[in-house]
């Protein structure tokens, strides 16, 4: 639940509702597999699920980590409140390498399969990710939109949002 309605609240729960679904896909995939189970890359539903995956990071992880620390971070602290910034900023800084790890990962599946030991490190790469991002987005629901509907007034919260949109493409 957002506790707030801004629209840049509003955009920026909408991406964490489709990182979420991502995650969970990814996820039941990791569990049914199993780690040692190593999964047939040419096979149509694996390959969806990589294709989920390097899509995943670059849409949803990269540019929503992007715009905060670009954008939304600084106008926060702008307004006295950077705390939450720094804070969220420093797990962008161990969770994008992270996913970018995974999407490296996704691909070279995608190109040449797995074989045990990638499977291995995919799967323990992937799990750790969900964690740690499910548990992120935990943090910006209930912290950083309430800060956001706090903060910003209805002029600038339009300007953000526009700028996300910008960036959403």
């Amino acid at each position: 639940m957002m506790p707030a309605q801004t629209k840049t609240g509003a955009l920026l729960h909408r991406e964490h509702l489709a990182t979420i679904r991502s995650l969970q896909n990814l996820e039941a995939f990791l569990v049914n597999q199993t780690q040692k189970r190593v999964p047939d890359a040419a096979n149509e539903t694996v390959r969806a699920m990589l294709d989920e995956i390097i899509g995943m990071v670059g849409r949803e992880v990269g540019r929503h980590f992007s715009f905060e620390e670009n954008h939304l971070f600084p106008l926060l602290a702008e307004r006295g409140e950077s705390g939450i910034g720094d804070f969220l900023m420093s797990e962008h800084q161990t969770i994008l390498p992270l996913a970018e790890d995974l999407r490296d990962r996704a691909q070279a599946a995608r190109d040449g399969g797995f074989d045990a030991a990638s499977w291995k490190a995919f799967h323990g790469v992937g799990l750790e990710l969900v964690e740690r991002e499910i548990f992120h987005i935990q943090k910006e629901e209930m912290g950083l939109l309430m800060a956001i509907s706090m903060l910003l007034d209805p002029e600038a919260d339009a300007i953000l949002a526009v700028k996300y949109e910008e960036v959403l493409g």
